[in-house]
């Protein structure tokens, strides 16, 4: 057999029984038909085949039969070409018809009605996006969608003409080149809506993006608005209602969209081409006007009775003018005519147009309505009536002179060389006339509108831009029953498109192929239809003739005619090249007035009646001169601008030179017009970036998802769609990349074992090649390039069914194993049970013989039984009368010597207790009077060394340092005192112990009693004197004490002098410092009430202007939206009104410092880590300190005063000492300041700025966040003294009625915290201030709440106490809002690859994930973010806020956001990606979402808005049966947070496993059906603004104490001193009360000292 012989059987192998292929329908376009039957005549070189159609994807009885018989040289030489084959189930509905396993015409139909079905409306073909029209409203065009495509590659979601939009505007960026976006399609396709989305994408999508990104407003600048507002413009003004399309346009638009060097809109140009001008006056039957007519006659809400009355339209309809009812339809089902007027009219003042500019123009248009109405009587002379109604509101409208007008409406003038000539018109002749004046006219009002907004868009220039995209809505191309001039220059414009189209694509095509290196390949051919564009353009082409003929007086319809078929039709068509311009053109047998041109797309007859009119477009000179001499200022304005426009147009089409002539210079004709705007067009396109969006019109009937396929069809003709596929198809038109192709393709090879991994890419190449050349062995099928495998057409099928082949292979082999181990399993359960059968039996008659020799033994062993226990019965007897004699005398023996040993050992015992009494009551006595003896003497000295420390630390530094030494060494006297008494006490223990020992020895050894009493005897003497030497020790101890009070009463005595002296100096400095101090406060009071009056001013203002929301939760709760706007932005300018002290240098408000050295100051530690709460690691820096660590606390009610005035000292040991050591350090470092009294404080806190200085420069300013270390371990007090502190200073401020100090240092303090937490670069520095903001915020608000004062002296503290509230509850939400939006932008970019992408399941791999390209090395590797990584993230947050001790509350609901995030970004990217949309990525999300809930189950942690559990219903909808309409009803059962949207879309875009059908038929129309009644009001995507809006609910929680704990290394002497008065003051009160108890022991006393110190189970509440 010859080669050609083995090609065929090759191709004929694909045939098998039960393959599917294509056949043509009349009525269906193509239908599917499965092979029942096939005959190969090797011999006889023959081949029939029998086919039966299916319905529904199974076939009838009575199903046609199709046959296909062929001869093997028919197919060799392409005469009879098999049919088209089926492509597999898994490929059916993919989203690029260019991926399709046989790329052919009917597969490409086939696939986008499949699509179409699933209301999937957008499909790729390649480089082209193809929008199939819906005819319905569908949500694929809301705010979120067109956000989820912004920034994204074209590819990763779902086919959008979003997708296409950002594909340019990435291309703009990335390769700095312009863009081109071309929408075509016939009318009714939806070029339009098309259009106007993509204007919408660019003007807000990634201004959005944007602004969110920079924290900016998101709203649409000027331009963008303006952009917008073209379209109700120009749809009102040149658009209207076709047969196909309810808001058709009639011209071409090209929108060129201008960019900054940012990337942002700044201007923008519209160029239009060929308006439909005869629309004006004819419209066909059930078609309209422009809309703007019938707008503008529907405005009775928008214009009053005087306006509609100067119009003359009152009482008018559609019905009243010619122009508008010669269609017989003047109205649109579902549109409002007069609400369209108004966005209209609101358009026109957005693009520049304003109201009396506006009034102007509908005085034109309304002129136009009556100049239709006007009525030309006469029959061989034209004539107007005088009484004319309708020609008198025409030319009062126009503002024309009437008579003037008249006249030349019904003459004309010729002008010749000696003389010009009037004569009259015929009727005909002035409605021709008339018609005229109405089309040019509207169609320079159209081009003025048109200017007007490109100079609004453009700020008065039309200059070239530095980058732009440009959007062509342009006409497709047209074929109807009459075609005429204005479908001869569309169709001649689509010929150049498809061209340029065809370039590109022919370009694309070989620059891959040459980008993949592929060998042994030739240049693709395609079919050029430059030949078809000469015959139209050529020198003597079409509109070269028709121009000829126009310039000629004497020029018709028929003669143009006549010469075209001159030119091209001269010579038989089988002597005409194929590719010479007139084998394009064909003469009509009948009529001599018509002609065809042989388009891309279709044959096209075109009658010649009217082209040379409408090629002309002119108006008699008389006629221009009337209208140019009107008085109306816009008509005037636009003709003017026209005779600008056609002299500069007219001036490159004539170069010849001037000569003499009576006649006026030529005007261009409107074919030379459209040619020239045509070429600028293609010019512009050929130097972008082009982009290709092909608008399909499914039906003619305009039903909402009706699909014609016919229909269809021939517009894929059209529009170039299949001309791609062609030229796909000459070359390799599949291809995969190379890892893919493996992964997929190994199991075609006996040993599919591939390596895991590799340096290059050649290893997988050499692999790829080694698999094609087992499958194919030629290697002209296919090719392997440098990343990709190419196969020719039809090859990628048939190597997925060898796959399928393979694995049904391996399935059938594995199902015979599996039954094989059944059968066996069988087998040997039924071997098992025969076994056990017999068993049972033989068992059954072994126990019946083993029963009768039982019976036997039985007996026997009766009777050995009964005469032994018989014999038993008798011994017993008497055996036991024996040993009941023994007993009874051996009892009577044993009772007489028991009596005997009782009586001494009582006798022993009670002299042993009287001895002890008596010796213990003798002890106690003398004990109890040396205890109370001591304890008077050390309370005296206690109290009276107090009192004597008390005054020493009123004296000089000098003196205090030589009383600190002394009370050290008095701490350690005490310390060994305190060692020897406890000694003393074991030492009693033991007596007590061995007495009890004593006496347990005497009861149970009575014998022994007199010994051991004697040896503790003896060992009481030996403790005895233990106990003596233990006294004398306290004796001298006692002695060494009284010698130190001595030395230290003799320094004492000694310093008084001295201290006399600096005295009296002191108070004559004091006294001069309070005079200049006094003259200085007074200055400072002013103006400091002067600032804090201006901002309080400004505050109020700001909150004036600022609009809150209603608080709807408790009075001690309050909720706080994340949209609402700060309050504390007011208080951030605070350094300028001299509140923010710390940085203020004004002398004016700080006081003057004393010169003073302070080198710790500069050296001091920061409060961080490095200062643990260990009581070990401070006691050698704070040995010597007294505590001074206090609270301020009560119990619930206990009013402010109560609260102030109970100021104890508590905390523990190294609290204290760490107090008394900062103490120590500012006495050093500082200059010594004291309160000695009330007055003091209140001086002190109404005058004294440098303790607002204090708290902002050190307590908030120069404070460093402690980090987290797990060496150290903090308490609250050492986290939150901030917010104790500043809590402190406003409560006394409070106390003291100083409003405008409360203000000054509240507003102050919530400036600089706003300053230091505005960046949001830290967690710990924002979870530290959320913390200790909320802790303020609840200690102000305890006050408040515990403040029963009434008096109207208290209201501006009061006031100021609730404004600052106010001002920290916007702090708080700001802080809170603010941590939330940077934890967002961090954590969004571990959700998708954490929780959709991240392959963390055990054992399972989803195919979607690319597993070969994470294994190269130059592929893109595995993302290595895990789900691991975001539970990090979940616990990092966590801890952090632990650690801080943030509000259990607002610990849960950050989280809450967090779950919520990822909520909503997984479920919007799941549902917009056809790749995340499989059975194995489900399993593999929910492995991951399961993981997230266990972390939130144990942290109790749930999301408030339910997104998490949307996701969790979307997959589990992933993983469900998907085949029956039972399967329909347990999906919206199961998926009830699901809209019936959101369901139909995941399963439109489903991608489908091995072995899954394709989810297409009765289950996604039952789907469908099920959505329609909510798809309007149901949304897709969900909505963003949960992670917008979210609201802070603030529950303030009741604070018992307030921590008075001072860091040591914080110097605030002015905090310290405030802290220790209340601490003193206190402490005085406890001692008053103490004076008057009489305490029995120490131990009471000590009892009574401390009570009430331990305050710090209030912390428990919080639940740390």
């Amino acid at each position: 057999m010859s080669e050609g012989g083995d090609g065929v059987l090759a191709e004929l192998g694909v045939y098998g029984k039960g393959t599917k292929a294509f056949f043509s329908d009349d009525e269906m376009a193509w239908v599917q038909a499965e092979l029942t039957e096939k005959t190969v005549d090797s011999e006889g070189r023959k081949v029939r085949m029998e086919f039966r159609r299916t319905e529904g994807g199974a076939q009838t009885e009575e199903a046609q039969k199709y046959v296909f018989e062929a001869t093997f040289a028919e197919m060799e030489k392409k005469a009879k070409v098999l049919p088209p084959l089926c492509n597999p189930a898994a490929v059916e509905g993919i989203d690029d018809l260019t991926s399709l396993s046989h790329l052919n015409e009917p597969a490409v139909l086939h696939n986008l009605q499949v699509r179409y079905g699933m209301h999937n409306i957008y499909t790729y073909s390649g480089i082209v996006l193809v929008a199939l029209n819906p005819f319905a409203r569908v949500g694929l065009y809301s705010q979120d969608t067109l956000e989820a495509y912004a920034g994204r590659m074209r590819g990763e979601l779902e086919p959008h003409l979003f997708a296409i939009s950002e594909d340019a505007f990435q291309g703009m960026v990335r390769d700095r080149k312009n863009q081109t976006i071309i929408v075509s399609g016939e009318s009714g396709a939806g070029k339009t809506v098309s259009a106007k989305y993509i204007m919408r994408y660019f003007a807000s999508a990634h201004e959005v993006q944007q602004g969110a990104e920079r924290g900016e407003p998101t709203a649409i600048s000027g331009v963008e608005e303006q952009i917008l507002a073209t379209n109700p413009v120009l749809e009102a003004f040149g658009n209207a209602k076709t047969t196909r399309n309810d808001n058709s346009s009639r011209f071409g638009k090209f929108l060129e969209i201008r960019f900054s060097e940012r990337h942002a809109i700044e201007a923008a140009y519209i160029r239009t081409y060929l308006l439909e001008r005869s629309r004006l006056v004819y419209q066909p039957s059930t078609e309209r006007n422009y809309h703007v007519f019938y707008q503008l006659l529907a405005s009775d809400g928008a214009l009053d009775a005087a306006q509609r009355k100067a119009l003359g339209l009152q009482d008018a309809t559609w019905e009243t003018f010619h122009y508008t009812r010669q269609g017989g339809s003047g109205e649109i089902a579902n549109v409002d005519d007069a609400r369209e007027f108004s966005k209209t009219s609101a358009a026109l003042s957005v693009v520049g147009v304003d109201a009396a500019t506006q009034q102007q123009v509908f005085a034109l248009l309304a002129a136009l309505l009556h100049m239709g109405n006007i009525a030309i009587g006469g029959t061989n002379a034209a004539a107007v009536a005088d009484d004319d109604a309708a020609f008198a509101q025409t030319a009062s409208l126009l503002q024309v002179d009437a008579a003037q007008f008249r006249k030349w409406l019904t003459r004309r003038q010729i002008v010749t060389r000696s003389e010009k000539i009037v004569s009259n018109m015929t009727r005909a002749q002035a409605l021709v006339v008339r018609d005229s004046v109405a089309k040019y006219v509207y169609a320079h009002v159209f081009d003025w509108i048109v200017r007007t907004i490109n100079g609004v868009l453009t700020g008065g220039g039309a200059g070239p831009a530095a980058s732009f995209i440009g959007v062509l809505d342009i006409y497709g191309f047209e074929h109807f029953e009459h075609n005429s001039f204005e479908q001869f220059c569309i169709n001649y414009a689509n010929e150049k498109l498809q061209q340029n189209f065809n370039r590109h694509v022919f370009k694309l095509e070989q620059e891959e192929y040459q980008r993949e290196q592929l060998a042994n390949w030739t240049f693709v051919d395609f079919q050029d239809n430059q030949p078809c564009i000469d015959l139209i353009e050529g020198r003597l082409g079409v509109l070269a003739l028709l121009d000829e003929e126009c310039r000629l007086q004497q020029g018709s319809d028929a003669k143009f005619a006549e010469k075209l078929a001159r030119q091209f039709a001269d010579q038989p068509p089988s002597q005409v090249p194929a590719d010479s311009p007139a084998a394009f053109f064909r003469k009509p047998r009948f009529g001599a007035d018509s002609f065809t041109i042989r388009h891309y797309a279709h044959d096209v007859a075109y009658e010649a009646v009217g082209f040379l009119e409408k090629n002309r477009d002119t108006v008699p000179d008389e006629i221009q001169n009337v209208l140019r001499a009107s008085s109306a200022p816009l008509l005037a304005e636009v003709l003017g601008d026209a005779g600008t426009d056609a002299a500069s147009a007219s001036a490159p089409a004539s170069q010849a030179p001037a000569r003499l002539s009576v006649r006026a210079p030529r005007r261009p004709t409107l074919g030379a017009v459209f040619k020239h705007s045509l070429a600028g067009l293609m010019e512009t396109i050929e130097a972008t970036e082009s982009h290709y969006i092909r608008c399909i019109k499914p039906n003619d009937a305009k039903q909402a998802w009706g699909f014609d396929a016919p229909m269809v069809l021939s517009q894929l003709r059209a529009c170039g769609v299949l001309e791609t596929i062609r030229i796909s198809c000459a070359g390799y038109p599949s291809r995969l990349p190379i890892p893919d192709f493996i992964h997929r393709y190994r199991v075609l090879l006996d040993d599919p074992g591939a390596p895991l991994r590799a340096d290059s890419v050649d290893v997988f190449r050499e692999f790829a090649t080694q698999i094609l050349a087992e499958a194919f062995g030629a290697r002209d099928c296919w090719q392997v390039g440098l990343t990709k495998v190419f196969f020719r057409a039809g090859m990628l099928a048939l190597i997925e069914k060898l796959r399928l082949e393979r694995l049904n292979a391996a399935a059938t082999r594995v199902q015979a194993l599996v039954r094989g181990r059944q059968q066996r399993r069988r087998f040997v359960a039924q071997r098992a049970a025969a076994r056990t059968l017999q068993a049972a039996a033989r068992g059954l008659l072994a126990r019946r013989s083993l029963r009768l020799l039982r019976q036997t033994q039985a007996a026997t062993a009766l009777q050995c039984l009964v005469r032994a226990a018989l014999a038993r019965r008798y011994v017993c007897t008497a055996r036991a009368a024996a040993i009941s004699i023994q007993a009874r005398v051996r009892g009577l023996l044993a009772r007489v010597e028991f009596r005997d040993l009782h009586r001494n050992s009582a006798a022993t015992l009670l002299q042993a207790l009287a001895r002890g009494a008596l010796a213990r009551r003798q002890n106690a006595h003398a004990k109890r009077l040396v205890t109370r003896m001591q304890s008077r003497v050390r309370q005296r000295l206690a109290r009276r060394f107090i009192a004597q420390r008390r005054e020493e630390a009123r004296s000089a530094a000098h003196f205090q340092q030589v009383t600190y030494q002394l009370e050290g060494k008095l701490m350690a006297l005490t310390r060994q005192l305190d060692e020897s008494q406890a000694r003393g006490a074991q030492l009693t223990e033991k007596l007590r112990l061995a007495v009890a020992e004593t006496q347990q020895l005497r009861d149970s050894q009575a014998v022994s009693a007199a010994a051991a009493a004697a040896d503790w005897e003896q060992r009481l003497a030996v403790l005895q004197r233990d106990k003596d030497s233990a006294d004398a020790q306290c004796a001298r101890l006692t002695d060494e004490l009284a010698t130190a009070q001595r030395e230290l009463e003799q320094a004492r005595s000694q310093l008084q002098g001295d201290h006399a002296a600096a005295t009296e100096q002191r108070q004559a400095l004091e006294a001069k410092l309070a005079d200049l101090e006094r003259e200085l406060a007074s200055s400072r009071e002013l103006l400091a009430d002067a600032r804090a009056q201006h901002q309080k001013q400004l505050l109020m203002l700001h909150q004036q202007q600022t609009p809150t929301t209603p608080r709807a939760v408790e009075p001690s709760a309050s909720s706080i939206k994340r949209s609402e706007p700060s309050r504390w932005h007011a208080a951030a300018g605070l350094s300028a009104t001299g509140y923010d002290l710390a940085d203020s240098g004004s002398p004016a408000v700080t006081p003057p410092q004393p010169q003073l050295q302070q080198p710790q100051l500069h050296h001091r530690r920061p409060h961080s880590v490095d200062h643990p709460r260990d009581s070990d690691a401070m006691s050698a820096s704070s040995a010597t300190a007294a505590s001074k660590r206090s609270t301020i606390g009560g119990d619930e009610g206990r009013s402010l005063a109560k609260m102030l005035s109970s100021l104890g000292g508590f905390g523990s040991q190294r609290a204290s000492q760490a107090s008394a050591a900062g103490q120590l350090t500012a006495i050093e470092d500082s200059e010594p300041f004291e309160l000695r009294s009330e007055d003091d404080v209140r001086d002190m806190l109404e005058h004294d700025d440098r303790l607002i200085a204090e708290v902002l420069g050190e307590l908030v300013g120069d404070l460093q966040v402690p980090l987290p270390n797990l060496d150290a371990e903090y308490s609250p007090p050492d986290l939150l003294f901030p917010a104790h502190l500043i809590g402190l200073c406003v409560i006394k401020m409070f106390q003291y009625n100083l409003a405008r100090r409360i203000d000054r240092l509240l507003m102050s303090a919530i400036a600089r915290v706003q300053k230091k937490t505005a960046a949001f670069d830290s967690d710990y520095t924002s979870a530290f201030w959320l913390s200790n903001v909320f802790e303020l915020l609840s200690i102000i608000k305890t006050s408040m709440t515990e403040h029963q004062s009434a008096a109207k002296d208290y209201e501006d503290s009061e006031r100021a106490m609730n404004d600052g509230m106010q001002y920290l509850e916007s702090l708080l939400s700001d802080i809170y809002f603010g941590w939330i939006k940077d934890m967002q932008k961090r954590f969004v970019k571990l959700i998708i690859p954490g929780v959709v992408e991240s392959e963390a399941l055990p054992g399972f791999t989803a195919s979607d994930s690319g597993f070969f390209n994470r294994l190269m090395g130059t592929a893109p590797r595995e993302s290595t973010v895990k789900i691991e990584n975001v539970l990090s993230f979940f616990n990092h947050i966590w801890r952090t806020m632990e650690f801080y001790f943030v509000d259990p509350a607002i610990m849960r609901q950050i989280m809450s956001e967090l779950l919520c995030l990822i909520g909503v970004t997984a479920f919007n990217n799941i549902i917009m990606r056809r790749n995340f949309c499989s059975w194995k990525r489900g399993m593999q999300i929910q492995y991951n979402l399961t993981r997230v809930e266990e972390w939130c189950k144990t942290h109790s942690v749930a999301d408030s808005t339910r997104n998490l559990d949307r996701l969790l219903q979307l997959v589990k909808l992933l993983q469900l049966q998907k085949s029956s309409e039972q399967d329909i009803d347990i999906m919206f059962e199961v998926c009830d947070l699901l809209n019936p949207l959101q369901i139909k879309k995941l399963l439109s875009i489903y991608a489908v496993s091995d072995y899954e059908n394709p989810i297409i038929g009765p289950v996604m129309n039952e789907v469908s059906r099920r959505a329609m009644p909510t798809e309007k009001s149901d949304k897709m995507l969900l909505d963003t603004n949960d992670l917008s809006e979210q609201v802070l609910y603030l529950t303030a929680r009741k604070v018992p104490a307030i921590e008075t704990y001072i860091p040591p290394e914080f110097t605030m002497s002015r905090i310290r001193a405030l802290v220790d008065s209340q601490t003193d003051m206190a402490y005085d009160e406890d001692e008053d009360e103490e004076d008057g108890l009489d305490y029995p022991d120490q131990q009471m006393h000590h009892a009574a000292t401390t009570a009430g110190e331990d305050y710090s189970p209030y912390y428990e509440q919080r639940g740390y």
